[in-house]
């Protein structure tokens, strides 16, 4: 199933709710688009994975690439809802030390507040 991205705003977050594989590079074209001008003026990203249940190499390494992004624009990418394969795939990558995962779009926005106070 080809990767379908929802977006919405909270606050000053930018939420990313994806359903479909992430692979292939049309499946980034789609996540990267989404994020596209958004990034430049809102860099504190949710992604949820929820409906995702397939990642490959090429999708992690644009996880990570909108990760780097985030960051050197003042914000962060923070995961949300994974589906077990995903998770999985985190863990055997080691990027389950770097990326924050939060249980809901709701658990990862609070997060953004918490680190400011």
């Amino acid at each position: 199933m080809a990767l379908r991205v929802q977006t919405e705003i909270s606050g000053d977050v930018f939420i990313l709710r994806c359903d479909g594989r992430i692979g292939f590079e049309d499946d980034c074209a789609v996540l990267r688009e989404s994020v596209g001008t958004m990034l430049s003026g809102m860099p504190k990203l949710v992604v949820n994975l929820e409906g995702v249940e397939y990642i490959d190499s090429e999708g992690v390494g644009m996880l990570v690439g909108l990760f780097v992004s985030a960051r050197n624009r003042g914000g962060e990418l923070k995961l949300a809802s994974l589906h077990k394969r995903v998770k999985d795939v985190l863990r055997r990558t080691s990027l389950d030390t770097i990326f924050r995962v939060y249980g809901s779009n709701d658990e990862a926005v609070a997060a953004f507040s918490r680190q400011i106070a």
